[in-house]
């Protein structure tokens, strides 16, 4: 053939072994790889069953396998902006234990109920290195922030570079290899062959081919993005309840939300024949035929299960509308419970570590020895009361025999007459001694109460008092933020008043004058608030919290030396660990 009758043809690369081959080829003559024909549309090969699907699908048709993103960030980013969730909402939705922090397993849940991502662990570690700009393992709201919304621009000018070079680097492929390819050759190839490659290795301008690939993550960044097209994401303030999104009645609401119905305008469309009420009949034919494929006979007959409140088997309007009041009236009654609470304060306080818990400790002790005196002892006199005579060494100058019933006399009686105290179990106030069942439901009660205490004391407590330690840190780092924001935003603006203050040179210097004094009355207030020597502090030491008066700052090393409560003994810390009250 001529060289004009080659260059006629359009040609194109294989992707598996690079030779040029006619661009309507079904199979490459060099290595036998089959084409799947001509596509305008850009495909990939799903990795589970080898199935060609658009790269922006979410999920693969044939197999059903839900596709992961591969660039998570991006993605969210996107979502966000797309979506115009606040950040801080979305924070917090992430947030489920309502510590101001996102740790990985929070991250995994919050991508997955968003349907952006499910990702292995490996992935959401990798993810969470990713944003986590100060290395301590968790995400928080600024660090959340500024990788969906302060990185943005640099983000999309680094993918940008990247892109362009890419660009470059195939257009010179291109002209070096692909001389003699037709003008006419605009169409996408899909190749459809074995082995890996990325698309940016044998993408040209006049034509691109695109290679399957066994990892899932070549089309997870226009799968998520696809899906997320489709789905309507409600992020209210109370959407971090865990609401069964699978309810038949909660897909009928977002159904009613969705086509922008109201419950008095669904409940006329189900009521068919007009009568106000709605049968089980009149609902499967409504929804099967209006929504077609929302609703099979099991939700239908969940449908009436969960309105039809009188079970008569026909739902009036005022269930109906009870029933979708209600479900939204159980997310708005949700009120996310603060931390920490009063109670929670007054329990990690210094009083409550020194005074009101070793009392409680000792109440609960006192109460079992009591208890076990009570029962093992017989603190009460029975003499005279009526007992089963037991005999001993002495003879009674009367006559009975034993087992007899008699009044109890500490001479004769084996053991005395000792009684144990029985407000509820015994026919008198007093027994004779021994365990009755309100002794030992006492003892039960006060053994639970001295272990709840010292949990409360030695774990709980500590955890929560680290728990706002750590919230604290992240406040005070958050304002720290917006203050040097907002400093340097003033650095950054013009002196407007210099022109004014030379025009009023006199009464701005008497201005000055007295601010420097309310500044400097300021100051001297504040250093009076601030930690000093001679102030009462708490200081974490070898995992122990150890309270007592400050005696010795060391700025150089950071350290603290207090004088240790009751015992006088020196204890030196970091100045970190230390705490107030």
């Amino acid at each position: 053939m001529s060289d004009e009758g080659k260059n006629s043809i359009p040609m194109a690369e294989c992707g598996s072994c690079r030779a040029l081959i006619p661009l309507d080829s079904t199979e490459c003559p060099e290595c036998n790889t089959q084409f799947s024909g001509v596509s305008e549309e850009a495909l990939g090969e799903c990795g589970a069953c080898n199935a060609l699907v658009p790269l922006d699908s979410t999920r693969c048709p044939e197999c059903d396998v839900v596709f992961v993103a591969d660039d998570v960030v991006d993605i969210l980013r996107k979502w966000v902006h797309d979506t115009g969730v606040q950040i801080r909402k979305l924070f917090q939705k992430f947030d489920t234990n309502s510590d101001g922090m996102i740790d990985a397993s929070e991250l995994k849940a919050g991508l997955l109920s968003l349907n952006l991502a499910d990702l292995p662990p490996s992935q959401v570690d990798r993810l969470v290195k990713e944003i986590d700009a100060d290395d301590n393992g968790v995400i928080d709201l600024d660090e959340f922030e500024t990788i969906l919304h302060g990185d943005t621009d640099h983000h999309d000018a680094h993918s940008d570079e990247h892109i362009v070079a890419d660009m470059d680097e195939e257009e010179a492929e291109s002209d070096e290899e692909l001389e003699e390819v037709a003008e006419d050759s605009e169409e996408e190839v899909v190749l459809k062959h074995e082995a890996p490659e990325s698309q940016e290795d044998h993408t040209s301008e006049s034509d691109e081919v695109h290679h399957s690939s066994e990892d899932l993550d070549d089309s997870d960044e226009g799968a998520t993005q696809a899906e997320m097209d489709e789905e309507d994401f409600d992020l209210d303030e109370d959407s971090d309840e865990n609401i069964d999104v699978e309810s038949p009645l909660h897909a009928l609401v977002a159904l009613m939300e969705e086509h922008d119905i109201s419950a008095q305008r669904m409940f006329n469309d189900l009521d068919k024949d007009g009568n106000r009420q709605v049968s089980m009949e009149e609902l499967r034919s409504s929804l099967t035929n209006d929504y077609e494929g929302e609703f099979d006979g099991e939700d239908i007959e969940a449908l009436i299960e969960q309105i039809d409140s009188d079970n008569d088997g026909m739902i009036d309007i005022t269930e109906f509308i009870g029933a979708i009041e209600e479900m939204d009236d159980e997310v708005e009654s949700i009120i996310e419970e603060p931390f920490p609470t009063p109670m929670q304060k007054r329990m990690m306080s210094k009083q409550w570590n020194d005074i009101v818990w070793p009392i409680l400790h000792t109440a609960f002790g006192i109460a079992i020895a009591i208890l076990l005196v009570n029962g093992l002892i017989g603190p009460v006199d029975g003499s005279g009361g009526t007992v089963f005579y037991e005999p001993n060494n002495v003879v009674p100058p009367f006559d009975i025999a034993e087992g007899d019933p008699y009044p109890c006399d500490v001479k004769y009686q084996e053991g005395g007459c000792d009684n144990s105290l029985t407000p509820f179990a015994g026919d008198s106030s007093s027994m004779p001694k021994g365990f009755y069942w309100d002794g030992i439901l006492f003892i039960l009660l006060s053994v639970m109460g001295m272990i709840s205490s010292l949990f409360l004391h030695l774990i709980k407590a500590p955890s929560w008092r680290a728990r706002a330690k750590a919230m604290k840190e992240v406040e005070d780092d958050r304002a720290d933020a917006t203050q040097s924001g907002v400093e340097e935003e003033e650095s950054d603006d013009p002196d407007d008043g210099e022109e004014h203050e030379e025009d009023h040179e006199d009464y701005e210097e008497e201005d000055v004058e007295e601010s420097e004094d309310d500044q400097e009355d300021s100051e001297d207030d504040d250093e009076d608030d601030e930690i000093d020597i001679g102030s009462h502090v708490g200081l974490l030491f070898d995992d122990e919290e150890v309270f007592g008066t400050i005696i010795e700052f060391d700025d150089d090393e950071g350290t603290v030396t207090i004088e240790e409560d009751g015992t006088g003994d020196l204890v030196t810390g970091y100045q970190d660990d230390m705490f107030i009250e």
